[in-house]
């Protein structure tokens, strides 16, 4: 058998060395932000209850987790690595709840503009003029009336899609990917700045995120092959647990941190006000959806809920935030090895056995 020769050979190996790196290669890359302020700690659990419940979150990890407990934006529970960026999944979509608060009362747009009045179209599957009326709004409480596929959708949204017009905008909640990459686009378009310059300027410094940059938010699945022919990009935002949880502490305490406003206290409510109270069981204990959180009554607590057990509980009564974070993957190959792994999400569960035992602690402030 003829031997290849040196030339195909060193070819062949340049490119395997090429597909390696970029396996290899993070989708972020961990910065501290010039403008973090550190999180200071409280002693208001006793330290048997701190060491047992950290051991639980331990011991119960199927990955690579990390939680953050802040009450009255101190830290009273923490555990794993706090500071690794961690991608959010669909907790994305209650981040998105606040950057639009905030851009409405900063005058850059309206709740009642339609997709046909901000030019929102796909070029391979047309919108019709009844999807075209759905206003930003709609697309907040998932109820555009747009069924068309989009990047990074669940499978329950695959299996489960409405024929085209069967509801008109408002009418009808569901669960739909397009709604949610659609408002990141409205966004970019209607302030003139990327998701990430955004959210840096308006949330991550007011917050003083310590492991915030604008390349933290990332476009598209690391995966090279798309299902969908949708225009609109899904977006990734990457955040530590200890960030994570500041954006629970300002919904927890109406929009304010450190005694500034930074979203209105208006808006907090109006956002997590339910406007569909009837969910799938599998969605426990979440019984309604608001403006992109969902909402248990039982507890009157707000949540944010992502891919793999990316979680935020948030209990206003008792200003407490639980951040859970689950490492997901960074890279090609880090998200490839996730995908392999027979438990990957984390159990809501979980984070309610630690939220449950708190409460022992934590009385309600009215």
């Amino acid at each position: 058998m003829k031997a290849l020769p040196k030339k195909l050979l060193w070819t062949l190996l340049i490119v395997l060395v090429t597909i390696l790196i970029y396996t290899l290669l993070p989708r972020v890359w961990y910065k501290k932000s010039t403008y973090g302020t550190e999180l200071p700690q409280s002693s208001l659990l006793p330290a048997a209850i701190k060491n047992n419940l950290s051991k639980f979150i331990t011991d119960t990890a199927q990955n690579a987790q990390a939680v953050v407990v802040l009450h009255n934006e101190k830290i009273i529970l923490e555990a794993g690595d706090t500071e690794k960026l961690i991608n959010c999944h669909s907790a994305r979509k209650s981040m998105m709840s606040v950057l639009f608060g905030i851009a409405k009362e900063k005058g850059f747009l309206t709740l009642n503009e339609t997709l046909g009045q901000l030019g929102i179209d796909e070029s391979k599957m047309p919108l019709t003029a009844q999807e075209k009326s759905a206003t930003i709004r709609d697309l907040l409480m998932a109820r555009s009336g747009v069924y068309l596929p989009a990047e990074a959708e669940t499978d329950f949204a695959k299996a489960h899609r409405p024929k085209r017009e069967q509801y008109k905008p408002g009418e009808f909640f569901f669960y739909n990917n397009f709604d949610f990459n659609v408002l990141g686009a409205i966004l970019e378009k209607k302030t003139g700045k990327t998701i990430g310059e955004f959210m840096e300027k308006y949330l991550a410094q007011p917050l003083g995120m310590q492991e915030f940059a604008p390349s933290n938010i990332v476009y598209g699945n690391p995966w090279p092959v798309r299902s969908d022919n949708s225009d609109y990009r899904v977006y990734w935002m990457f955040l530590s647990a200890r960030d994570f949880a500041r954006v629970g502490a300002l919904v927890a305490q109406k929009g304010k941190w450190n005694n500034k406003q930074i979203v209105s206290a208006q808006w907090i409510e109006e956002s997590t006000k339910m406007y569909t109270d009837s969910l799938d069981e599998s969605m426990w204990p979440f019984d309604g959806y608001s403006y992109l959180w969902w909402l248990d009554k039982d507890n009157n607590t707000i949540w944010a809920d992502g891919y793999g057990g990316q979680f935020l509980l948030i209990d206003t009564t008792r200003n407490l935030v639980l951040s859970q974070r689950n490492f997901t993957g960074n890279s090609l190959i880090t998200s490839g090895l996730f995908q392999l792994k027979k438990k990957r999400d984390g159990s809501r569960r979980q984070l309610m056995y630690v939220y449950d035992h708190l409460k022992n602690y934590i009385k309600p402030n009215n």
